[in-house]
């Protein structure tokens, strides 16, 4: 039996494919974020009650 890896079965059309979908992924990320910043600009800032728990640990990734 002869093993392929994934990269041999990826087409130019999968690429493209691919490619389309992380674009819009990322512009659609972009769109949350810019309207999260306008309705904080319009608000203030914009935290639940537990918001200044969670700000502590933004910064921070997970630990095993």
């Amino acid at each position: 039996m002869i093993q392929v890896g994934c990269e041999e079965l990826i087409t130019a059309a999968d690429e493209a494919q691919m490619e389309h979908e992380r674009g819009v992924r990322e512009m659609e990320v972009r769109e949350r974020a810019e309207a999260w910043a306008a309705i904080e600009a319009a608000h203030g800032p914009l935290h639940g009650p537990l918001g200044w728990w969670y700000s502590a640990y933004d910064s921070m990734g997970w630990k095993d």
